[in-house]
């Protein structure tokens, strides 16, 4: 998938990913990828910073 395409999107993904309960990153990412049949295969230094700014701001 193109940076372009989820930029703005990302929260959000990671969000729904967590809805279900909590996860630990790799957790999120494994969900992403199966629950979207490889689409969103994101890498971790995608993800793991995204978690970090979502749990600063009290979201996770």
């Amino acid at each position: 998938m193109r940076a372009e395409t989820l930029k703005g999107h990302l929260d959000g993904l990671l969000l729904a990913a967590l809805e279900a309960g909590p996860l630990h990153g790799y957790g999120v990412i494994e969900a992403l990828r199966t629950g979207s049949d490889g689409t969103f295969d994101l890498p971790t230094g995608t993800v793991y910073p995204a978690l970090h700014r979502l749990e600063r701001a009290g979201l996770v």
